[in-house]
């Protein structure tokens, strides 16, 4: 049977982190995981994935967007690298040695930089639909996002109706399981929150920036921790198509391609995620 999760918060280098954590069954010792939520997101939509997870491992999830520097007076810093050397320094502040990151979106391309910049910090990865710097993220889009009318629009979702927000995450998802009002919930935390929104805008414009910085990273040496790709063959955001090219930088990975699935993939196929994860870390172990 299954722990349940628990809220808790911690500071990090001045900066205070909240995050959701399942204890592992009694007496299980196997590698933790750690998951990074998509950029418009927190831990909660993890939830359904964390629930179909291994009971034998103690499980993280962080809630990057509400990360705030104990002194109100500073600012906090959103670049990639910062973020990651924040996670970094988080991992060893609960403890979590070597766990394996799950990074959905947003969150995987924090997990590509990290396992490239520190490989010794990960036992493995598993990128779920993640952006990267090889076709697999749209500039002219985060682009609109940075000038007027679009940080304009971009700061009006607080006042969008649910269901109109929830026919816009729609057209993220694939064509064989469709968003839900209960999955969009714990986004409307953020939605509806014009400071997270801002922190959104922020991490937008340093988007190319952090995607050249990380391309030249990956041209330089091939990530050779094992990591597992699962991707929706619908993904309107980061197209299945980019993939080829992202694998060209990853050693030791294998790809899973859900059919009809888009890019939420942690709403659109918790459960097949989920028992993909299990499968493969199985096998992962099994190499040791």
């Amino acid at each position: 049977m299954s722990m349940p999760l628990a809220y808790r918060d911690v500071v990090v280098n001045g900066v205070r982190l909240a995050y959701m954590e399942r204890e592992a069954v009694k007496g299980q010792d196997a590698p933790p995981i750690l998951l990074l939520h998509a950029l418009l997101a927190t831990a909660e939509t993890l939830t359904e994935l964390i629930a179909g997870l291994s009971a034998g491992r103690r499980i993280v999830a962080i809630s990057l967007l509400s990360a705030q520097p104990a002194d109100r007076a500073k600012k906090l810093d959103v670049h990639q690298a910062s973020l990651t050397g924040l996670i970094h320094d988080f991992m060893k502040s609960i403890g979590l040695v070597q766990p394996v990151l799950i990074g959905h979106s947003h969150g995987g391309v924090l997990a590509l930089r990290l396992a490239a910049t520190d490989p010794t910090a990960l036992k493995g990865l598993v990128l779920m639909s993640p952006a990267h710097p090889f076709g697999g993220y749209r500039s002219r889009v985060v682009n609109f996002y940075l000038r007027q009318p679009g940080r304009m629009l971009a700061l009006s979702i607080p006042l969008a109706p649910s269901w109109m927000i929830l026919r816009a995450y729609n057209e993220a998802a694939g064509s064989k399981s469709r968003i839900r009002m209960r999955h969009l919930r714990p986004y409307l935390r953020v939605l509806r929150n014009r400071n997270t929104l801002r922190r959104v805008l922020e991490i937008l414009k340093t988007w190319d920036e952090d995607m050249d910085g990380l391309r030249e990273v990956l041209t330089k040496a091939a990530i050779a921790i094992p990591t597992l790709l699962i991707w929706g063959d619908e993904d309107p955001v980061v197209p299945i198509a980019s993939a080829a090219e992202l694998e060209e930088h990853l050693a030791d990975s294998e790809r899973l391609t859900l059919v009809g699935m888009g890019h939420l993939l942690a709403e659109e196929a918790p459960e097949e995620c989920a028992r993909s994860v299990r499968e493969w870390l199985v096998r992962l172990d099994a190499r040791d």
